[in-house]
């Protein structure tokens, strides 16, 4: 599995860019099982090393259903890059979607 990355500066977080989060819920009540990840806040090289290959101040992965409901929203994000699955932070912060009953929850997944 793949995941799209979307880097947003400060800046484009202060002008509503993380609205994508409030208007991906709706989805979620519809069952859409899609993910949104962010590197833990408490992981500041993991955080520098994701602002350091793709830009941006936050950088956030979006899994195929995520990027798709964004898409059919008309939600406009950017998305720099691809990933696999294997590439996510190994400590992550699940933004929007459901968790995995099934996972660790040290994880932060």
């Amino acid at each position: 599995m793949s995941y799209h990355v979307v880097a947003l500066t400060m800046a484009q977080v202060r002008q509503g860019g993380l609205e994508f989060q409030r208007e991906l819920g709706a989805a979620l009540r519809d069952g859409i099982d899609l993910k949104v990840y962010s590197a833990s806040p408490f992981d500041m090289d993991e955080r520098r090393r994701w602002k350091d290959r793709f830009g941006g101040d936050v950088v956030y992965f979006f899994n195929e259903a995520a990027r798709r409901e964004c898409a059919r929203l008309g939600i406009d994000l950017h998305f720099a890059g691809e990933i696999s699955d294997a590439e996510l932070p190994r400590r992550r912060v699940l933004v929007a979607g459901r968790l995995d009953e099934a996972k660790s929850p040290g994880r932060g997944e």
